[in-house]
């Protein structure tokens, strides 16, 4: 055997044995990230169906944020995600639930939404937001806030412009108005923000700002050579049930997506107190038609011979369907009424 055959069958090996231990690291991080769900002390059980062929693909993302001296987590961000990768391209559905939002939790009867956390885990807040959007759950992730911090400094932070002055030194918050880069301990501070006139819905509002902009920032290819440092430092932050077969298709699926694949929602209503205690109201109506058009989108339009725009699967023998191009924007999460409450659930 040749010198250069000796070379490329040793260098054929060392690569093999380079992607099979990287492949076996991953697993194993993506391993303890599956962790046994604690709740009141005691393991328990999470039982959700798995997505059919076809099917979309449904996953409560919770953000947790434990503040120092609190012995209860709360679920301060609830954002439920839905990915259909059936479309030509495919599509996402991002939808923020207002943690005040007045809602029936099983067991506990009508209550802020970011109580069920409190009272029963991610258990009891999967079936709490599964029964307000009837919409069956496949999959959750939870994250600490810590770990988000970790992750966006891993990734080089996110280019924001702050349109207002964000001051809390209690928590560390303290950024100025303007264009500007922003690292990961102060892109945990704009998320967590909540002292605005509005209240919970404004903070919701600078959420999907954020989340906008990190999507068009940082989902290319070229972070993917990031991902061992990502989850290196989030895994002890991080729990879900995604399997890492899954996880992969997904990020394979939407690893060059944009915001125009992208529809952000905010569950509609309006802030009410009742009884001195701050709620949003949610506009099932609302809710149901959001859901509905994500459920059914509209056909796609293709061009006739004539330069008309039809929909897929017409004819061309009818009149051409008029385009208005501020119909295909997604709805302004902002134009819904403002929240002022900032009311905490009961720590035991």
């Amino acid at each position: 055997m040749r010198a250069w055959q000796k070379a490329l069958i040793v260098a054929l090996a060392v690569l093999v044995l380079l992607v099979g231990g990287t492949a076996g690291w991953f697993y194993w991080r993506w391993q303890e990230m599956q962790r046994p769900v604690l709740v009141g002390g005691s393991e328990t059980p999470i039982e959700l169906p798995e997505p059919t062929p076809g099917e979309k693909i449904n996953f409560l993302v919770m953000g947790v944020d434990a503040r120092p001296g609190e012995t209860e987590s709360r679920s301060d961000t609830i954002i439920f995600v839905s990915v259909d990768t059936t479309r030509p391209e495919p599509a996402v559905l991002i939808l923020s639930i207002p943690r005040d939002s007045r809602v029936a939790i099983p067991g506990y009867g009508m209550d802020k939404i970011n109580h069920a956390h409190f009272f029963g885990g991610i258990p009891l807040l999967l079936e709490t937001v599964s029964q307000l959007l009837g919409q069956s759950i496949h999959y959750y992730v939870e994250i600490n806030f810590d770990g988000f911090s970790r992750a966006m400094e891993i990734l080089g932070g996110v280019d924001l412009n702050i349109e207002e002055r964000m001051y809390y030194p209690q928590e560390g918050i303290d950024l100025e108005p303007g264009l500007q880069h922003l690292n990961g301990e102060q892109c945990l501070a704009f998320v967590r923000y909540r002292y605005y006139p509005e209240g919970d819905i404004a903070r919701v509002s600078k959420q999907q700002l954020f989340l906008s902009a990190l999507i068009d920032q940082h989902f290319t290819l070229a972070n993917v050579f990031k991902l061992p440092l990502i989850f290196n430092e989030i895994t002890p932050y991080v729990s879900t049930n995604l399997p890492i077969d899954k996880a992969l298709s997904l990020g394979n699926a939407l690893a060059n997506m944009n915001m125009n694949q992208v529809q952000m929602e905010m569950a509609p209503g309006e802030a009410t107190l009742l009884d001195g205690i701050s709620y949003w109201i949610v506009d099932e109506a609302g809710l149901a038609d959001i859901l509905s058009a994500w459920e059914h989108p509209p056909e796609p339009l293709t061009i006739t011979p004539s330069g008309e725009e039809t929909p897929a699967g017409d004819n061309g023998s009818s009149e051409a369907v008029p385009v208005d191009e501020s119909s295909l924007l997604p709805p302004d999460a902002a134009n819904n009424q403002p929240s002022d409450g900032n009311n905490e659930p009961p720590v035991s």
